[in-house]
């Protein structure tokens, strides 16, 4: 099965990318630094889970 990723996909990757970067960033540190580091790692891997979550779910259905 052969899938595209199209431009309205981007509604639930934008989010994503809030939530993982709120959530990395809600963790106490000693640094501004690492605290805006911790933040944009965040939003990475919340980009990523959401464009792992949009390419598989029609594999499964």
């Amino acid at each position: 099965m052969s899938t595209t990723f199209t431009i309205s996909d981007f509604i639930l990757i934008i989010p994503m990318a809030l939530a993982g970067a709120l959530f990395l960033g809600a963790l106490p540190t000693s640094s501004r630094f690492l605290h805006n580091v911790l933040r944009v790692l965040g939003a990475l891997i919340g980009v990523g889970f959401a464009v792992v979550l949009v390419e598989g779910l029609p594999a499964l259905m």
